[in-house]
């Protein structure tokens, strides 16, 4: 999953943390089978991105990516 593509998809968020939630819920909506990493091809561009915000954006994904797998039905 590119950033720069998740931004073009979402032209309504407008800070950082509204990317945050949004990486991690399109994390989880991808199939179980389905690879997903999340590439940085672009720096976020709001005022209230953070220094560390590959690490944030990195653990957010991963976040999704447990979600996804803990409503897998046994």
């Amino acid at each position: 999953m590119l950033l720069s593509k998740l931004l073009a998809e979402n032209p309504a968020l407008d800070d950082f943390w509204s990317l945050e939630r949004c990486v991690s819920a399109t994390a989880r909506s991808y199939p179980d089978d389905e690879d997903i990493r999340l590439r940085f091809d672009v720096e976020p561009e709001y005022r209230s991105t953070p220094r560390k915000w590959q690490v944030i954006l990195t653990a957010a994904c991963e976040r999704g990516l447990r979600a996804r797998e803990d409503s897998t039905p046994y």
